[in-house]
């Protein structure tokens, strides 16, 4: 899940960086994405710089920076790794059902049935001009 690979990237980072190393990663994000609450943590990482880029109405990416503050203590592995997502599942879920909820935000805009439905016809008739 992306909930596990942040958790894992997070944690590497903390476990390989020297002090005052920094970590920079891209993650997805929708209007709803507030940083405070589920943008993943790590106690040996702080948060140096966050970018927001629009990439749509709905969504677009942050830049995140992160420098190691702390030595990493492997026996709080399991610790560094449960509190990666502030708010738990529901934070992680906002960065992992980007596309569903993309979808969803479509659906409700005026005309969506009708781009669905010639995009559906265009597909077609690209995979059958490839089959000839």
């Amino acid at each position: 899940a992306v909930s596990d690979v942040m958790a894992d990237l997070l944690n590497v980072a903390a476990m390989t960086l020297v002090m005052g190393g920094r970590l920079t990663y891209v993650i997805p994000s929708m209007l709803d994405f507030n940083e405070e609450e589920d943008l993943p943590r790590h106690d040996c990482l702080k948060v140096v710089s966050v970018c927001y880029q629009p990439l749509q109405t709905e969504l677009g990416r942050r830049t995140v920076t992160m420098e190691k503050v702390k030595e990493y203590d492997d026996r709080k592995r399991d610790e560094y790794l449960e509190g990666t997502w502030v708010n738990g599942p529901q934070s992680a879920e906002k960065v992992a059902n980007i596309r569903e909820r993309l979808i969803e935000a479509a659906k409700k805009k005026p005309g969506y049935e009708e781009k669905a439905a010639w995009r559906k016809q265009k597909r077609k008739e690209t995979k059958e001009a490839k089959k000839r």
